[in-house]
């Protein structure tokens, strides 16, 4: 037996936690700069954090920009503290070329380093041509005089500094009379740290040449704290942009205004069509006023960005089902088919808008409103009541305000208050017809509120099945932990992460499920055990052959039913980063991904292997797994290990370490009395170390893991139980144990009380079990200091020998009495 074997591994696992106590917690990218860049163009921009040595790739996940050069710069001459915890001490100079047509917007990206993949940085493009701001000093271009002068169409890089009187920034634009000038501020938007709050929230103003407001934006439905406005300008000359803080925050941050003669519609009408299909739209809430435009409706379902000439978007709907129109003239409008998506405007105040739909008793329906999360200014609610044979309005049969973000199909994001997005005003609901004929669907604002702007879009179709693949990507308030969610697989190695298996509202599936994976490199293969119908988190675990060549790939998980059930399994991959987090509060802004970034990295200077049980783990009783460390030439450190994934009723030793210059190690297992019956999964994960770095999150770590092995799960090998009994001090008497058999094993066992109170004690020798045994028998005493009165919770343990090692089993709850002398 190796030596490792020999011994519990409680020494090992404490030290684990000590290189841990003080250790930081951190993300590799906390700042990139610039910021923003314009399509077309390339643009050197410096990633800032740790962990950033050996940069190889960056891989965004939308088309149109790459990085064509990518150096490592020198460290900070001083590290750069960031909140809880985060640092920024190294440095990376990438050249971003742009693509003459690349959409505006968010481009979320990742670094592939030699031996790991970052945290998530992004980068924004903008329509216009960029500029700095340049502010010489604080409170410089802070009057009608110093403004900084500009021409539209133009995006500004500026900077909020910490001024003590509150930094003010002005813009000086050419004005023509009857021009639209549109502005949008981002700051929320385009902020990339973990951690902020008011010093990111921004207000901004159309001023005319006497500085006089002609239009003003602090929140709004659309980009919540970032501010958008838009004016018709009244006369020729000039007219004035200003850019200051909400709140006084003495605080220097980044952020970029558009300004632009574009059009800047607040809401499209209908905000959305049928998949595949031209919809003409009006777009609403122009300065210039309404105006059409022909959309061509994506092919996928789903929600869509609409930029038209504008630097952001408007949100948009792709739905497989025809579009049906308010019908303002009637009381209800008529739905003459099923699935549908209702559109409408709550445009005054208290209108309630309904739609007369004829359904079957037993229809299982998802109804899903589409306002706030599209932008929209209302808070709906949903009713939906039945129509008696007079055509009455009977009792509400389902309302509904709010949904939570699941119910939305939105998983992972942790929120404290499951706030945070909009997209939680916006109600979603199975409804099950309590009878057959004509229904009312209604929607009101909650404020009673309304206007030009207050679009919504209800779609009503029968609920689907559908299964999400997520990476579990936050912990530790909200920051990403690449340990669970990072895939970087070593040349010639494996790496395992839990897959999150949630199930979309109204989901009916409960099948087993195969993963596929999509968009694999060549000589990377997916190795995951059959998942068992109802599992809700599964191993998934990756293997990149020896040959083959670093690099980096997009890639999707899918969930597949293994058997046929007549009905279509919708699966997409789904991960949620929130930034600006906040203590007490939701995050202000969340970068939603549908795809998951996996690279091959260098080769791995060691792998880890355990032995795959040759006996099952019993219900109540304890397991040892050899682990090994197969160490390449030269490599002596130390190497953590731990266990990710174990099913319901199985636990295992935390996190451990095998010291510097041994290879072997044991991991303990347990199973609870209620510990599942079967066959499951069983791998172990390691790393290098690292002092000064965290190792939850498992920034600046090499990981691989373990090849998935299978572990059984039995019965326990006896039950034991006891009457009720008692000793007296100073006595010696028995105490009988009954013994029922329900695995079978060979040899004898050996078992001891455990439990006993102070002063009592069982006599030596102890009884044995053999698969004859009907009864143990302890002999007890107690002496005359022993504690007196009654003790619950007395056990057995029980050791058996199989598999080469001691298997324990701890059986039974008895009660002893402890009596005085007569």
């Amino acid at each position: 037996m190796p030596r490792s074997l020999k011994r519990l591994p409680a020494a090992i696992v404490l030290l684990a936690f000590s290189t841990t106590a003080n250790a930081a917690m951190l993300t590799h990218i906390e700042a990139v700069s610039p910021r923003v860049g314009q399509r077309g163009t390339s643009v050197e921009v410096t990633v800032q954090g740790s962990c950033l040595k050996n940069p190889r790739e960056v891989i965004f996940y939308r088309p149109g920009i790459k990085a064509v050069k990518i150096e490592t710069l020198p460290n900070l001459p001083h590290t750069i503290n960031v909140a809880h915890g985060g640092r920024i001490e190294e440095q990376v100079r990438c050249t971003f070329e742009i693509a003459p047509n690349c959409p505006p917007g968010e481009y979320p990206f990742r670094l592939r380093t030699a031996t790991e993949i970052t945290s998530l940085g992004t980068f924004h493009v903008s329509p216009f041509r960029v500029i700095d701001e340049d502010e010489k000093g604080y409170n410089t271009n802070d009057t009608l005089q110093t403004a900084l002068p500009v021409t539209p169409n133009v995006t500004v890089r500026g900077k909020m500094g910490p001024s003590a009187k509150g930094d003010v920034d002005l813009y000086r634009v050419p004005a023509v009379a009857g021009q639209r000038l549109a502005v949008e501020v981002d700051s929320v938007s385009i902020a990339d740290i973990h951690y902020g709050g008011s010093e990111y929230d921004l207000a901004v103003r159309i001023l005319d040449e006497n500085g006089r407001e002609l239009a003003a934006n602090d929140d709004n439905p659309l980009h919540l704290q970032d501010p958008v406005v838009a004016a018709k300008l009244p006369r020729d000359g000039v007219a004035f942009v200003e850019v200051r803080r909400s709140v006084f925050v003495p605080d220097n941050r980044d952020y970029c205004v558009h300004i632009g003669t574009n059009r800047r519609p607040l809401a499209a009408f209908p905000p959305g069509g049928q998949a595949g299909s031209a919809q003409s739209v009006k777009l609403i809430g122009d300065p210039l006023g309404t105006f059409e435009e022909t959309i061509e409706i994506p092919s996928a379902e789903g929600s869509f960005e609409y930029f038209g000439d504008a630097p952001s978007p408007l949100l948009l709907r792709s739905s497989p089902y025809p579009n049906v129109m308010e019908d303002t003239e009637a009381p209800a409008t008529r739905v003459a088919f099923s699935p549908a998506a209702l559109n409408g405007i709550i445009d005054k105040r208290d209108d309630v808008d309904a739609y007369r739909i004829a359904v079957t008793k037993g229809d299982r329906l998802r109804v899903r409103v589409f306002a706030a999360a599209l932008g929209s200014p209302i808070d709906p609610k949903l009713r939906i009541r039945p129509l008696d044979k007079s055509e009455v309005p009977g009792p509400v049969e389902l309302e509904q305000d709010d949904s939570p973000l699941p119910d939305r199909d939105i998983f992972g994001t942790s929120f404290r208050s499951q706030g945070g997005l909009k997209d939680i005003l916006d109600p979603s609901v199975i409804w099950e017809p309590k009878t057959s004929g004509d229904y009312l669907i209604e929607l009101e604002d909650t404020s009673g509120s309304g206007g030009a702007t207050a679009v919504y879009r209800i779609e009503v179709e029968p609920a689907s099945d559908a299964v999400y693949t997520l990476l579990g990507s936050t912990a530790f308030d909200w920051m990403e932990c690449i340990r669970t969610s990072g895939l970087a697989v070593p040349q010639g190695n494996r790496w395992t992460v839990n897959v999150s298996l949630p199930q979309g509202q109204g989901s009916a599936f409960r099948g087993m499920l195969d993963l596929q994976a999509q968009g694999l490199p060549a000589g990377v293969q997916l190795v995951t055990p059959r998942i068992p119908a109802g599992q809700k988190m599964w191993p998934v675990q990756f293997v990149a052959d020896a040959s083959t060549k670093p690099n980096t790939a997009l890639i999707t998980l899918e969930a597949r039913p293994v058997e046929s059930s007549g009905r279509t399994l919708k699966s997409r991959s789904q991960q949620n980063i929130p930034f600006l987090n906040h203590s007490g509060g939701d995050a202000w802004r969340t970068v939603k991904l549908d795809r998951f970034v996996l690279a091959v990295t260098d080769a791995a200077p060691f792998s880890v292997t355990i032995k795959p049980p040759t006996v099952a783990l019993v219900r109540g009783g304890e397991l040892a797994i050899p682990v090994t460390i197969q160490r390449r030439e030269g490599f002596n450190e130390l190497v953590e290990f731990q266990c990710d994934w174990v099913p319901q009723g199985v636990a295992v030793q935390p996190t451990a370490i095998i010291p510097a210059g041994e290879s072997e190690a044991v991991m303990r297992i347990t199973g609870d009395a209620n510990a599942p019956l079967g066959s499951c999964p069983l791998v172990v994960t390691a790393s290098t170390t690292r002092e000064d770095l965290d190792g939850y999150l498992g920034t600046g770590r090499v990981r691989v893991s373990s090849e998935i092995v299978s572990l059984t799960i039995a019965e326990p090998f006896v039950e034991l139980s006891s009457q009720p009994a008692s000793v007296r001090r100073g006595e010696r008497v028995k105490y009988v144990w009954s013994v029922r058999h329900k695995s079978p094993f060979a040899g004898q066992a050996t078992v001891k009380l455990l439990g006993l109170p102070k002063g009592v004690s069982a006599v030596e020798p102890l009884p044995v079990l053999t698969k004859e045994s009907k009864e143990l028998t302890f002999q007890i005493e107690a002496t005359d200091e022993a504690l007196l009165g009654s003790v619950r919770g007395v056990t057995c343990e029980v050791a058996v020998q199989a598999g080469g090692q001691e298997i324990r089993q701890r059986t039974g709850n008895g009660t002893l009495r402890i009596d005085p002398k007569l």
